[in-house]
Formats: structure tokens, C-alpha cells, sequence
């Protein structure tokens, strides 16, 4: 390996691991104080980098908000598909709703979370996060019918029952004082989805999804 290509690898690596930090320090910040008070400023000093770095690496503030949307899904699949893989869960639809409340409730998740209600009146965000939103939810979409089947259409209405049940659950246990069950309410969504899906797979639900759109 040439004097040139290790300078450019280790310049590479150099931007991968500032990239990295960013992103890690953005959900950091915004999980413990919120998305308002997220600043690029708090975000960069968490990181150890100057402010610049954040605008040299993304642009803006809104772009890296969008990338840790991206970067929290990716980092989000590694762990579904660990646990599928390795600990045997996942093979049913109704296995999910506990998976989901773990992975997003993490603190990674909350900040999603916190970026996606921000981009209700942030107009910077609306357009970069809510586009790059739109690709997760796709792909996610994709995975699932792979896994469970079912219809394009039945399963994102599935997938979205359970990910913003879950999402709802997450708001409410950071928000009432002390916290609440987090357990109840999803282990009966499980319960209910075994009921209706007992082979655990998406196309038991399709009668119950067009019963309920009539």
C-alpha cells in the first residue's frame, strides 16, 4: 500500500469516525434535553469537535438530523436481525410489539422520535427528515413482508399499528410523572395480534384490515 492511499484511508476513517460522533452526540443531546435544545453548538461540544465540523460533515443542521434518522434505522436492523438470527424472535407477527418497544425505546429511538414531532413546525426539517423518513419506512416495509408476508398495503397498515402504538407508549412513559407500565398495554397489543393472527403471519390479518376500512 502506497504513502497516498494509507493517507487517504486514514483521512476517510478520520471522517467516518468524526460522522459518527456527530450522530452519536445528537441523539445523546437530544434524548436528555430535548430537540429544541439540541443546539449545533451543545451537539458539537458532546462531540468534541468544533461547530464547523457539523456543517463541513452534513451542511446543515437539518441534513444531520435526517442522517441520524438514517443511521438510527440502520443501526435499528443490525439488532432486529440479531435477534431473529440469534435469539430466535421475530418469527411472528405478535413477537414484535415487545421487540419494538425495546429497540425504540432506546435513546436512539426517543430522538427519532423527538426529530419526526419536530418536523411538524420546524420547516427546515419538514422536507430532508420526512423524505428520508418515507425511505425507512419502505424499507422497513419491505423486510417485514419478506419475513411475515401479506399485502403491500396490509402490512404497512400492521407495521404502523405496532410502531406508533409502541412510539405512543414511549411519549407517555417519558412524559407522566414517574413513568408508567410500559408491559400492560404492549403485551396485550401481542395478545390481541395472536388472537387475530395465530399462525403469526401478516396475511391472517388482511380480512379484519379491509373489515376495518368498510
Amino acid at each position: 500500500m502506497t504513502q497516498q492511499a494509507r493517507t487517504r484511508r486514514s483521512q476517510e476513517e478520520r471522517t467516518a469516525e468524526t460522522r459518527e460522533a456527530l450522530i452519536d452526540a445528537a441523539i445523546a443531546t437530544i434524548h436528555e434535553q430535548g430537540y429544541t435544545a439540541a443546539s449545533t453548538t451543545l451537539i458539537a461540544e458532546r462531540a468534541g469537535v468544533s461547530r464547523g465540523a457539523i456543517l463541513h460533515q452534513f451542511g446543515t443542521r437539518a441534513a444531520l438530523m435526517a442522517e441520524v434518522v438514517a443511521e438510527v434505522y440502520r443501526r435499528e436492523m443490525a439488532i432486529y436481525t440479531r435477534l431473529v438470527k440469534q435469539e430466535q424472535q421475530g418469527q411472528n407477527i405478535y413477537d414484535w410489539p415487545r421487540i419494538l418497544m425495546e429497540v425504540l425505546g432506546m435513546p436512539s429511538g426517543i430522538a427519532v422520535l423527538e426529530i419526526l414531532l419536530a418536523s411538524q413546525s420546524d420547516k427546515d426539517l419538514t422536507e430532508t427528515v420526512r423524505n428520508r423518513q418515507a425511505e425507512v419506512e419502505e424499507a422497513a416495509l419491505e423486510t417485514m413482508r419478506a419475513d411475515l408476508g401479506g399485502k403491500a398495503e396490509s402490512a404497512m397498515a400492521v407495521k404502523r399499528l405496532m410502531v406508533w402504538a409502541v412510539r405512543g407508549i414511549s411519549i407517555a412513559n417519558r412524559i407522566i410523572p414517574g413513568g408508567i407500565d410500559t408491559a400492560a398495554p404492549i403485551g396485550l397489543l401481542s395478545e390481541l395480534l395472536k388472537l387475530a393472527a395465530p399462525g403469526g403471519q401478516v396475511d391472517e390479518l388482511e380480512e379484519l384490515i379491509a373489515r376495518g376500512k368498510g
